[in-house]
């Protein structure tokens, strides 16, 4: 079975962490939208090569355990030698039996979509944070772009508003929020890869994130919209 979270022999190509490597300033609008929610001690459950690891190391006192049960992105991890980062080649809920109420949060950033069991995952999540801290989840959204590049590249599905809030709560989280994020890259995801077939590429994510997403984030900010390319959940434990 091929399942993200599950599965120890797990090989992942990353072709859309290729690309999303050049996305600086969408990963930078994600980090503001949770940096005040992370605490210090943080698990990043999928980790890959450290896209958005390196946005976690900001908060100086932050301790990151970082989960990628892939080999191949584990051993291409750019923060492997950081004392700040420790890198861990296994699926969490196997090897954090000894971390009951341990992190302040838990955070899957573009992950939750590739696990095939989704609630099993965010249940382990709610026993290794501890009361009061968070559960962090960024996922794409709205299933009718689900394209062949989804299926592709392991997602199992894209999510609604009402869906994720409700695999949370099932998990016994109580939710602070859960909204839409990139209301306009619905309309090329549509177009190119859902209607024409195409994939991400490295030069078409870099003209977005240079100059779409800086004007985006500002808007977004000011008017929340109500459908968007991914979701952006932020939930906490009792």
């Amino acid at each position: 079975m091929n399942n993200y979270s599950h599965n120890d022999t797990f090989v992942y190509e990353g072709k859309d962490l290729e690309s999303m490597s050049f996305a600086q300033n969408y990963h930078n609008w994600i980090y503001e939208n949770i940096e005040t929610e992370l605490g210090n001690k943080i698990a990043e459950i999928g980790s890959g090569v450290g896209n958005f690891t390196e946005f976690l190391l900001r908060n100086d006192h932050a301790r990151i355990d970082a989960y990628e049960p892939c080999a191949k992105m584990h051993l291409k991890n750019k923060f492997s030698k950081n004392p700040r980062v420790k890198c861990i080649n296994s699926n969490f809920e196997s090897v954090s039996k000894g971390c009951d109420n341990k992190y302040d949060s838990v955070i899957f950033i573009n992950v939750l979509e590739h696990i095939q069991q989704d609630l099993d995952a965010i249940m382990n999540a709610y026993r290794i944070i501890r009361p009061g801290g968070k559960l962090i989840i960024f996922v794409p959204a709205l299933q009718f772009l689900y394209s062949n590049f989804d299926r592709q590249i392991g997602h199992y599905r894209r999510y609604h508003r009402s869906e994720l809030t409700r695999l949370a709560q099932n998990a016994n989280f109580k939710i602070m929020s859960c909204k839409y994020f990139d209301s306009l890259g619905t309309i090329p995801w549509f177009i190119f890869m859902k209607l024409m077939g195409h994939g991400l590429s490295s030069r078409n994510t870099y003209a977005y994130d240079t100059f779409v997403v800086p004007w985006l984030n500002i808007l977004e900010k000011m008017v929340s919209p109500p459908l968007g390319k991914n979701l952006l959940l932020i939930a906490y434990k009792v």
